[in-house]
């Protein structure tokens, strides 16, 4: 199982996000754009990993209730070399209480027995790069804003047309 814990994006904003794709997406062809139903804020990806660390995951997620937790979108931003990067993504403003849970994520190893130690940067992944594919010019959206009031554990299975998800558990935030 390749696992990873996230938060649920209100479908709103969802719908918000596809909206503002739509047009970038008919620009930038070559960019693999993900698709809304798949966009959601990643708390850690885990791989490849025992039924004992996604009981732990579950654990952690099932004891945490902060309550709905608003957030805004409002950025751009980029993973890889900075000339050319190959992951974009969308910022904004997110309650501390989201770092909070990535980082008690983060005592659980991953699939090559990696712990914590990374910077957490809260982000919705939305378009990945592929190497010949010319840099695009990617404007931010006007602010989208909505509340999370859900936390999930997902099983990515990588397929030629992208990743199909299984959801294992869904906790409620309240």
């Amino acid at each position: 199982m390749r696992i990873f814990a996230a938060l649920e994006l209100p479908q709103q904003v969802r719908k918000e996000i596809t909206d503002w794709q739509k047009p970038l997406t008919a620009r930038y062809p070559s960019l693999k754009w993900v698709q809304g139903d798949r966009i959601h804020l990643t708390l850690r990806f885990f791989g490849d990993i025992p039924e004992s660390g996604v009981r732990r995951i579950c654990s952690v997620l099932s004891s945490w209730h902060p309550g709905p937790l608003e957030f805004s979108l409002d950025s751009i931003g980029s993973f890889g070399n900075k000339k050319s990067p190959s992951v974009f993504w969308l910022g904004g403003s997110f309650p501390e209480e989201v770092s909070k849970v990535a980082f008690e994520l983060g005592w659980i190893p991953d699939e090559k027995g990696r712990k914590g130690g990374q910077r957490f940067v809260p982000h919705l992944t939305i378009a990945r790069r592929r190497n010949s594919s010319p840099l695009p010019k990617l404007d931010p959206p006007g602010e989208i804003r909505g509340v999370f009031e859900e936390a999930i554990v997902i099983n990515s299975r990588l397929t030629s047309d992208g990743p199909e998800y299984t959801f294992i558990e869904r906790y409620d935030l309240h």
